[in-house]
């Protein structure tokens, strides 16, 4: 897990928001919810302007969103090109139509799962969802993701110190991280065992 602490100037502050916000979906150990969580408390001592905060964490990652999306068209043109007679499976086929049926609630839940970001943009991508459509439905995701993180760090801030804070929200990512390693392990060990029975 990377260790990133905002730097106290307030313009490195923002940048450094904005370049995890929107590299995250490429780099998913990256921490942009910790990072707002740290930013909120920091502008409840007056260190930051929460809304700035909020608007630049939420563009970060509406950019890296956009990116994404581009990704999976590409793909998707290189799928088409190597394997022209290429059909999606039933089972993708369903959960390909729902991100296509409900992109805004997709990219929401997106947000909170590990890589959640990178399936749904570039998914999104690679089924062609209206451009138009998926811009708007991937800020709104952002903003209703961004506005809640900014918040709470800030409320945190009224009554708990920043390192307090920090360090929680970093406990946090590395549980989160050592749970999602276990399950991999042992689907590792499941696949293994069932490839030497047969």
């Amino acid at each position: 897990m990377l260790d990133i602490v905002l730097p106290s100037a307030p313009l490195a502050a923002y940048l450094v928001i904005w370049l995890v916000s929107s590299l995250d979906l490429f780099i998913p150990i990256l921490p942009p919810g910790t990072l707002l969580l740290a930013g909120g408390a920091l502008a409840a001592q007056g260190d930051l302007n929460p809304i700035i905060l909020g608007t630049i964490g939420a563009f970060g990652a509406w950019t890296g969103d956009l990116a994404g999306y581009r990704l999976g068209r590409r793909i998707a043109r290189g799928l088409a090109h190597l394997h022209p007679e290429a059909r999606p499976r039933k089972s993708e086929s369903r959960w390909q139509g729902w991100i296509l049926r409900h992109a805004f609630l997709a990219l929401l839940i997106a947000r909170y799962l590990p890589a959640g970001r990178t399936v749904a943009a570039t998914t999104a991508g690679r089924l062609a969802h209206p451009w138009r459509a998926y811009t708007l439905a991937a800020l709104t995701a952002e903003l209703l993701w961004a506005g809640p993180a900014v918040l709470l760090g800030y409320l945190g801030g009224q009554f708990i110190p920043v390192e307090v804070m920090l360090g929680a929200a970093l406990g946090g990512i590395v549980l989160t991280v050592l749970a999602a390693l276990l399950r991999h392990r042992r689907t590792a060990r499941r696949t293994g065992s069932a490839i030497s029975e047969s």
